[in-house]
């Protein structure tokens, strides 16, 4: 049948010499798997600067009961990404908010909710003057909708953050952020100023501390490889 869904493109994979095998985070559906055929050999009137990856598009789809892969008949651009597709840094941190993405969203169940949050997270990446801290305010934000917030703050009795339980704690080990790690951590828990600039050493040291937490909750040990480029690139 035919369907209609607003998505987001999360990965795209070359199938034989013109076909594209699009994943494709749906409003409706959830992850979902589609084929474009002709697209590489410009057979087809969807152009593959259409779906880069965090692309917000409009889809008609056809669906199959019980079938892996679908077929796209009609896709459009809702609003263009001009910014992330020709700012650098923009780009950047959009390819390491598909990387994060495409670790925690792994099954086909439709979450309007999160999907609205990650649509508007994207749109804010394109419209907004861009924060040094907004990929960190991202996967903090993120949490509340993969059921991990973190809970608790740093406070004289609670200096440092624990990756393991997700809570601010009195003791500091190898499963603990830094004073200062868990200091601005717990400032963008609670919705400080996302304008101040900590040091370039602790912004990095903080993007590693909550990806951390996300190896001990979300993607079980599995490593994060655009962290370096996004890091050096905001610095």
């Amino acid at each position: 049948m035919y369907l209609k869904t607003r998505a987001i493109v999360l990965k795209n994979t070359n199938y034989s010499e013109s076909s594209i095998i699009s994943k494709i985070y749906t409003r409706e559906f959830g992850v979902k798997t589609y084929i474009l055929r002709g697209i590489r050999k410009g057979k087809s009137k969807i152009r593959t600067s259409m779906i880069q990856p965090l692309s917000i598009v409009e889809l008609d789809v056809y669906q199959k009961p019980n079938s892996s892969i679908n077929t796209i008949k009609d896709l459009r651009n809702s609003p263009i990404l001009f910014e992330i597709q020709d700012d650098i840094v923009k780009k950047t941190v959009a390819m390491f908010m598909t990387e994060i993405i495409n670790l925690c969203l792994t099954e086909e169940v439709s979450d309007k909710e999160l999907f609205d949050f990650l649509e508007n997270q994207i749109i804010d990446l394109e419209q907004k003057e861009l924060s040094v801290l907004f990929p960190c305010i991202f996967m903090l934000k993120l949490c509340n909708y993969l059921g991990v917030f973190p809970q608790g703050r740093f406070t004289k009795e609670t200096p440092f953050f624990s990756y393991e339980e997700g809570i601010f704690t009195n003791k500091s080990d190898i499963y603990t952020a830094s004073e200062e790690s868990s200091q601005v951590i717990s400032h963008l828990i609670h919705g400080g100023n996302v304008n101040f600039k900590p040091s370039i050493t602790a912004r990095k040291n903080v993007l590693n501390s909550i990806i951390k937490y996300y190896q001990f909750h979300v993607i079980r040990n599995k490593k994060v490889k655009s962290i370096d480029i996004l890091s050096e690139i905001l610095n």
